[in-house]
């Protein structure tokens, strides 16, 4: 895995740590912000865990329909959640090839518009990109040529190297007349032939659409569904499937502070052990505390491993690691599994060297933010 950290700075309100100092509750850190200043919140050691992002995206019918009570379409709330995923990167961020592409015919072909490619993969660059979201349909028509799409991607992963991340919006449904390989069977293929992880945004909450995405998703460890409206206004999940976020710090110069957010800062394991470890039971249930007084918060997991093993295997054992703290949490305060995004990176991302056993104990380990509160 290609281990390049960078810094990201994003503007928001700031956040101090408890009492405008950084402390520590146990290993649960609070993060502050101040309601009248300015300030730059600064995301440190963000580490890439891909080559490629290729997003194939849905503008057929079915996105016109209203999403949830918001007034808007799932159409232009599709627009919007990519939007707000690339407003975390740089302007220009040369090390990660980014395409986007519509695989449902647009209703109304403008001459000289683009159809299928709206940007053709390459070193991403911001601009550009929200450029190429915007040339994007404005009003949802026509079939789900979702098998012809594939087809498409299948081509576009031969020309690709490395590892690609795959963001598919769907309802789990396709239109493809006379097609003689459902999208199931073609991405199982792609799978078996390529680097690749299919991250499936669902925009359906109907049962058969769901099995469908969900069968999709469990192609290999890496791939996985996001029900639509977890990832609508909350960029950090979308990011989860390309970057493991390490650390993240928030400064301020002003006194006046509210609890914006927390940091979970390591939940060890035991080495090839998926099983909590009875000390980290006080951190584990403040955060469980916090995520229950804070009704509109959310936690971000993410799972990690050291280098013993394949890679497949420690992909798997990381997954293992991020639900056993994400059912605790679950389970013991009633958490909804809304409310809890987990990634699996097996041991992509490195605290501490694997060449000693102190770096192999640090690098097993589950970290998370909480977000969303009030």
């Amino acid at each position: 895995m290609l281990k390049k950290r960078i810094a990201v700075m994003v503007t928001v309100v700031t956040a101090l740590f408890l009492g405008g100092l950084v402390s520590e509750v146990q290993a649960v850190e609070a993060v502050m912000k101040t309601e009248f200043v300015k300030t730059i919140y600064k995301v440190e050691n963000l580490v890439r865990v891909a080559d490629n992002v290729v997003v194939l995206f849905d503008s057929s019918g079915s996105m016109g329909e209203t999403f949830d009570d918001s007034g808007v379409t799932k159409l232009d709330a599709a627009t919007k959640i990519l939007k707000q995923r690339v407003s975390l990167l740089p302007e220009a961020y040369p090390e990660l090839n980014v395409g986007l592409y519509l695989y449902t015919p647009p209703g109304k072909v403008v001459p000289g518009a683009p159809t299928f490619e709206f940007y053709k993969t390459q070193p991403f660059n911001k601009t550009a990109f929200i450029n190429a979201v915007d040339q994007l349909p404005k009003e949802a028509s026509g079939p789900t040529l979702m098998v012809n799409g594939m087809r498409k991607l299948g081509s576009l992963l031969d020309r690709l190297s490395g590892r690609t991340v795959v963001f598919l919006f769907t309802d789990g449904t396709h239109s493809d007349k006379g097609a003689t390989e459902s999208p199931l069977t073609l991405a199982r293929k792609m799978a078996a032939k390529h680097n690749v992880s299919f991250q499936v945004v669902s925009t359906t909450d109907e049962k058969a659409k769901i099995e469908l995405m969900e069968a999709v998703a469990s192609i290999n460890e890496s791939s996985k569904v996001h029900p639509f409206e977890e990832l609508l206004d909350r960029p950090e999940v979308f990011t989860g499937a390309v970057f493991a976020i390490e650390e993240s710090y928030v400064t301020s110069f002003e006194a006046q502070e509210k609890i914006v957010g927390f940091k979970l800062d390591m939940i060890h394991f035991n080495f090839d052990k998926a099983e909590l470890e009875a000390e980290f039971a006080g951190e584990l249930d403040t955060v469980g505390e916090i995520l229950k007084t804070n009704p509109n918060s959310y936690i971000v997991l993410a799972g990690h491993t050291d280098s013993t093993g394949s890679n497949e295997y420690n992909l798997a054992l990381s997954h293992k690691r991020v639900e056993a703290v994400a059912t605790y949490l679950a389970k013991r305060f009633k958490i909804d599994t809304d409310r809890i995004e987990t990634f699996g990176y097996g041991s992509a991302s490195p605290v501490a060297s694997n060449d000693t056993a102190a770096g192999r104990e640090k690098n097993r380990r589950v970290v998370g933010f909480i977000a969303g509160v009030n």
